[in-house]
């Protein structure tokens, strides 16, 4: 099992640790809600090390990309990240990458539900990713996420006035503690959201000095199990969540992860022979009231008639004080503005809504 080696630092906050996927990951505090609203309200600091990470050469590495992942590398320019996905022969999700064109060379983060060994194997044993100059830097670096409709004051405060002009799905280079660092703007959570990667050397320096960045704007330390909240309420896509259950990204409503003049990539003419065929399925957002009581995954979505479909992904919301989720319907069924039924057709009201169900502060914050 892989270790991060800012386990203890996010320990000695309260974090504690379980594993997925042959990772050790910072999984939560004792108070969940309160790092949902620091970073609704403030800041959150995460780790987010556990990503895959590999380089390859930008000479050699566009055909090894275009090949394998469904997104189309060859237009990203340079300081620009694409957002696409890696799938098995049948077209099934493995894994949810970004991948950002670093001044010669690709940078590719990856977020899987296979352990690193397989994943490994896919790139370099399968598809001979050492021939085109992928290495694989997934030890050497850490990844701190810095998330909150604040999350520009703590990264402006670290890094500097500049980083404010940073467009979404971008990569820069800074310098921290005289080592090269870079950032990407990202995230998953509705909110401001940077990835900082950095070389081991300067990890620990760097979680210190975020850590105190965050405190100064009320912010909180936080494990990972709050961003699966976060990402739902948001309508950001989690390959941990409905991605793990539902596979297929047609039904995951990810065709805009694809490149769908090159469909040659990894699993790409199985997806073209489903799309010709027709969809029948996609996942649909929900909102069901508190006082129904727990929801699970696998519950039955009925209408009047009986079962239509199930439950993939179902959150509490504090911003909603609801449950939020996502369910698997026939493709005529699945809009908002409809009410069905869960577990039974008499059973309580859920109603299918568009998503995401409230606006992020940070759309409405205007950076000082």
């Amino acid at each position: 099992m892989r270790e991060l080696l800012l386990k203890n630092k996010f320990m000695a906050n309260g974090i504690s640790f379980k594993e997925r996927y042959g990772i050790s990951i910072p999984f939560t505090s004792d108070n969940i809600e309160h790092e949902y609203n620091s970073v609704r309200n403030a800041v959150g600091l995460s780790d987010f090390s556990f990503l895959q990470k590999y380089t390859i050469p930008e000479d050699k590495g566009i055909d090894f990309l275009n090949n394998v992942f469904a997104g189309n590398v060859e237009n990203l320019r340079f300081g620009r990240v694409l957002h696409t996905f890696l799938s098995d022969e049948n077209g099934n999700i493995i894994a949810d990458c970004y991948i950002a064109n670093n001044d010669e060379e690709f940078l590719i983060l990856c977020e899987s539900i296979v352990d690193d060994s397989q994943l490994d194997k896919i790139l370099f044993e399968d598809n001979n990713g050492a021939d085109f100059g992928l290495k694989n830097i997934t030890n050497d670096f850490v990844v701190l996420s810095i998330d909150g409709s604040n999350a520009w004051k703590t990264a402006k405060e670290i890094f500097g006035v500049s980083i404010l002009g940073l467009p979404y799905l971008s990569i820069e280079e800074f310098q921290f503690d005289g080592e090269k660092i870079n950032v990407i703007r990202a995230g998953k959570t509705g909110e401001f959201g940077y990835y900082v990667i950095a070389m081991n050397k300067v990890a620990e320096k760097l979680f210190d000095t975020a850590l105190e960045k965050i405190k100064q704007v009320e912010g909180a330390v936080c494990g990972l199990d709050v961003h699966n909240i976060l990402r739902l309420d948001g309508r950001f896509f989690n390959i941990f969540s409905e991605g793990a259950i539902v596979r297929n990204p047609l039904y995951l409503g990810l065709q805009w992860m694809i490149d769908l003049e090159n469909m040659n990539f990894i699993g790409g003419q199985s997806l073209q022979n489903q799309r010709e065929a027709g969809v029948g399925s996609k996942i649909t957002g929900m909102t069901i009231e508190k006082e129904y009581g727990s929801v699970a995954i696998g519950d039955k979505i009925c209408d009047e008639n009986g079962e239509i479909g199930y439950i993939v992904s179902a959150r509490h919301s504090y911003e909603l004080d609801k449950t939020v989720a996502l369910a698997l319907l026939p493709f005529e069924k699945a809009y908002s503005g409809l009410k069905f039924y869960l577990k039974t057709p008499d059973g309580p009201v859920v109603n299918t809504i568009s998503m995401p169900p409230f606006t992020p502060k940070s759309l409405n914050m205007k950076l000082d």
